[in-house]
């Protein structure tokens, strides 16, 4: 991608300049508007990088003379080349300005570099189709400018929705959009459509469309939505084609080592000295009763500049004091307490920016915070100006082994964010004082914190509240009034769920070449990778690796030996996907296709077959792992529902399926397996004597031993009220009960604390028994496990045995 970088801050642009190289972007730079403009009247570029306060020619000028042609009656090479508008400038006005004057994103200094490149990636993959004055398929014609619809000359027409919805299938002619996808493209955030809404406007496009003669050129995608028709799929119609340029690959993000961006700033760190030395002067002059307006708006041009590329480089303390100076500066008259406050403000920038530089941070996430999982508690955060109702959530936190703090506003959130960093945020969003709003802070640690879990806990119960506390990375939403213990089980699950392992990717390609590509692209992304080329062992590998997503190919050739002699065959890759689809153990894992046929009858057999996606070979590496990475998180909400929300352990029916799958690979590899049965003891006197919400407190306390204390692919499930099963596939029964021995042992010295104070301990029996000597299926196992339970309980409970054969 060739970008065009217009920043009359050197500095500044030196660094975005050497960020952009590091991601194989060719970047051309100038330092005012009118040499940027010179550029852009010469070379053809795929993207504007463009400060909005420039000299000679500022960047809302240099939008609009771009957008109209400038002075010539001929189109300019870069008229339709996507413009990333850059300012130290948060105001809407401003942000309106911009957009009017045609740029297509705006972003705020100080410049976030991983925002500005996931930016920069979005309006690459738009500008993957280039605007155009027309939009051509066949001879249907739509035009930007006015608005206008014609086919064969003749105009159609449509209403907006249904001109948005044709605008876009056409700019996006390879992708397909789904209902949701669509709402959000095409309708206002204020608005909330249903589904029902899109496909009927869909419905009304494609009537109209057919009653002006054009051919069915809307193809819906089964599962997953809408696209254009490819060229020669019209049935027998005219071969139609798109005028819209090929989509280039989309670049592979790559982090710019800190080292690169320690030397651009030694470079140029004299230079906002200078800058702030101008400040400082202007400052003098100002208790001297000698400042005039120019060197004021001088100064304040400094510290805008100041704002945006000190934050650039990390430096955010330094950028936040450099915007209180603008501020001050901006009014139109000062007097001395504005030059004493100046002063210590210019003390305070000088000593942040000759502090340790700590870009690193900027960069890296922190390595050293402890997780939920490996430290003796998790750190809860309440953000309420509820004190009482927070103080009671604190001391309910205490008996779910979580320590927690109170704050009552948002500045002192901050405060104890920056002393200490929690795990988890539960954050209200509505405060008494005056500019408190849960939702902008909620922004902010999104921002900053991207790694702290949020939850909301609110009395408001507004659609919007919800959306867009969702779209700013809220792991949950809670409704008030709830009970403590409710809130407390939220929080809970959020953390088991924000430790979990890698996800486990199987693989199944013929060419050892594709398969090497794809774990190179794949590998880095923490995930773990399972590769077979060899589709003979496909049903083998899959019960061992129990994956949580699988790419196939469409034509796979297995290997296979008999009586000696080595034979390869055929299998196709529809089959692998029928069969998974047809065995309730395995029929919800989601399934990626991706194959060198483009053609609509192979995608449709793969989503008929009961593929998830389809994908085409040669693959664009970025949309891969989009794809990949929206599967799996699908694949997480899936089994979100599958789990016992109380004590974080599967549902019967999933521990139901996941015990039966891993007694036929017991069965198939000649190996063990092994069923206990648990249940709490006399746990109805803990509900009658310190209530139901203590009782909840002691099964979400027993569900997290279990899944602590038993290897992933053990299954443990809760199977109503205080019983538990354990599926321990390779182990004897033996073992089973030491282990479950010293889970005993732990579970009975936890002391739990009741709202009077008072302590009590719980324990639990259990019953194990073993395959093949005890039972060939669940059914047969579970009854000798359960008998033996009872025999337990009959010898006083507070024990582990195991059957007696």
């Amino acid at each position: 991608m060739k970008i065009l970088l217009v920043e009359d801050d050197r500095s500044l642009a030196n660094l975005l300049q050497t960020t952009l190289n590091w991601q194989q972007y060719q970047v051309d730079m100038a330092l005012d508007g009118q040499q940027g403009w010179e550029l852009a009247e010469v070379f053809q570029y795929d993207l504007i990088l463009l400060d909005v306060m420039l000299p000679k020619l500022d960047g809302i000028s240099f939008c609009q003379q771009l957008r109209s042609g400038g002075h010539y009656a001929i189109h300019l090479p870069n008229q339709e080349t996507p413009v990333l508008l850059m300012t130290a400038v948060d105001t809407v006005t401003n942000k309106v300005m911009g957009l009017d004057a045609g740029a297509d994103d705006y972003l705020v200094k100080p410049i976030n570099l991983d925002e500005l490149l996931a930016r920069i990636r979005a309006l690459g993959r738009r500008g993957q189709v280039q605007r155009s004055s027309i939009l051509s398929w066949g001879d249907l014609q739509l035009y930007p400018k006015n608005c206008e619809v014609t086919f064969a000359g003749n105009p159609i027409s449509l209403t907006l929705k249904e001109y948005q919805l044709l605008e876009l299938f056409l700019r996006y002619p390879d992708q397909i959009f789904s209902q949701s996808r669509l709402i959000e493209q095409l309708w206002a955030q204020h608005e909330t459509p249903t589904e029902n809404a899109v496909r009927a406007q869909i419905k009304g496009l494609r009537h109209k469309l057919r009653q002006a003669g054009v051919p069915d050129m809307i193809e819906t995608i089964y599962k997953l939505g809408y696209r254009l028709r490819r060229p020669n799929q019209e049935n027998g119609q005219q071969k139609n084609s798109l005028s819209l340029a090929t989509p280039a690959a989309a670049a592979t993000p790559v982090t710019i080592p800190s080292s690169e961006l320690w030397e651009i700033w030694q470079e140029c760190r004299q230079s906002y000295d200078d800058r702030v030395t101008i400040i400082d002067r202007a400052v003098t002059a100002l208790k001297a009763g000698k400042l005039t307006r120019e060197l004021q708006q001088q100064a304040e041009r400094e510290a805008h500049t100041l704002i945006g590329s000190l934050g650039s480089f990390g430096l955010e303390e330094a950028s936040q004091i450099s915007r209180q100076i603008q501020q001050i500066l901006k009014q139109p008259s000062l007097d001395y307490s504005e030059a004493k406050q100046l002063k210590e403000l210019i003390k305070k920038l000088r000593l942040s920016m000759s502090g340790e530089y700590q870009i690193e941070n900027t960069l890296e996430v922190t390595k050293n915070k402890a997780t939920y999982l490996t430290s003796d508690s998790a750190n809860l955060l309440i953000v309420d100006d509820d004190l009482i109702l927070a103080e009671h959530i604190a001391n309910e936190a205490i008996t779910w082994g979580i320590q927690a703090e109170v704050a009552t506003n948002l500045q002192q959130a901050k405060k104890l964010i920056l002393k200490q960093q929690p795990d988890v945020v539960l954050l209200d969003l509505s405060f008494a004082e005056i500019g408190e709003n849960g939702l902008e802070f909620l922004e902010e640690l999104h921002n900053k914190y991207p790694e702290i879990l949020v939850l909301v806990f609110t009395a408001r119960d507004q659609l919007s509240d919800r959306v867009q506390a969702a779209r700013l990375g809220s792991k949950g939403f809670l409704q008030k009034p709830i009970a403590p213990s409710q809130v407390l089980a939220a929080i809970s699950q959020t953390l088991q769920q924000s430790h979990q392992t890698q996800s486990k990717i199987l693989i199944v390609d013929d060419d050892p070449q594709i398969l090497k590509l794809l774990k190179k692209v794949i590998e880095n992304e923490d995930y773990n990778l399972i590769l077979l080329d060899n589709a003979q062992q496909f049903w083998e590998v899959l019960e061992q690796t129990v994956p949580d997503l699988l790419i196939l190919d469409v034509q796979l050739q297995s290997r296979s030996i008999s009586n000696g002699v080595a034979a390869t065959s055929e299998l196709n890759g529809f089959d692998l996907c029928q069969i998974i689809r047809n065995d309730p153990l395995w029929h919800n894992l989601p399934i990626l296709f991706l194959s060198g046929h483009t053609d609509s009858e192979t995608v449709l057999h793969g989503f008929e077959a009961g593929a998830d996606d389809f994908l085409y070979k040669p693959f664009v590496p970025a949309e891969l792992l989009i794809r990949v990475k929206k599967r799996l998180e699908q694949g997480k909400i899936r089994r979100q529902t599958e789990l016992d929300l109380l004590t974080g352990v599967s549902n019967r029916s999933k521990s139901m399926q996941d015990i039966t799958r891993l007694l036929r690979l017991a069965v198939r590899q000649q190996q063990p397996f092994c069923l206990a049965v648990l249940d709490l003891d006399q746990f109805k006197l803990v509900n009658d004597r310190y209530g139901h919400e203590m009782g909840d407190r002691v099964l979400n306390c027993f569900g997290q031993l279990l899944n602590q204390s038993f290897r992933m692919e053990d299954v443990v499930g809760r199977w109503g009220g205080e019983e538990f099963v354990v599926g321990m596939y390779g182990i004897s029964k033996e073992i089973g009960v030491k282990r479950l021995n010293k889970m005993l042992n732990s579970f009975k010295s936890i002391k739990f604390i009741d709202t009077n104070g008072s302590e009590f301990q719980v324990t639990f029996s259990a019953g194990i028994s073993q395959f093949i000597e005890d039972g060939e299926d669940l059914q047969t196992l579970y009854r000798a496990a359960d008998q033996t339970l009872y025999r337990a309980k009959h010898q006083g409970r507070n024990r582990v045995l195991a059957t007696e054969n």
